[in-house]
């Protein structure tokens, strides 16, 4: 199977001035010593974006904010026999987004009892 690499910005960028020059998708492609296919597919989202370099991060926006993370964890210090159930219900009543078990199961787990952010809950 063919090994696939990713087009660094400045390879990218260098791509794009010379098309911008006037310079064929097929010459281009000869001279970086890629597939044309590869060329057309950064000209074309370059055409469509406006910009060469490609952003980085995907996925879903985080749908917690500090404050949140900060609530879970005065509920967890206050009621430490509650379940992460119970206090995903009680989040979803005070601040009317639902947040699922498992979301406050991670943010209680991911360091949550630091001194760091125990300190900052406490102000």
């Amino acid at each position: 199977m063919a090994r696939r690499n990713h087009l660094d910005d400045f390879i990218r960028g260098r791509m794009i001035g010379k098309l911008e020059e006037g310079r064929t998708i097929t010459s281009v492609a000869a001279e970086f010593g890629i597939n044309k296919s590869v060329v057309s597919r950064a000209w074309k989202a370059f055409q469509t974006s406006g910009t060469a370099v490609k952003m980085v991060g995907g996925g879903s926006p985080r749908t917690t904010t500090v404050g949140d993370n900060l609530y879970i964890i005065l509920q967890a210090k206050s009621g430490r026999r509650q379940s992460a159930s119970v206090i995903a219900q009680q989040l979803s009543t005070a601040t009317g987004r639902q947040m699922s078990r498992f979301t406050v199961t991670r943010r209680l787990h991911k360091g949550a009892y630091s001194s760091a952010v125990l300190n900052a809950a406490s102000r």
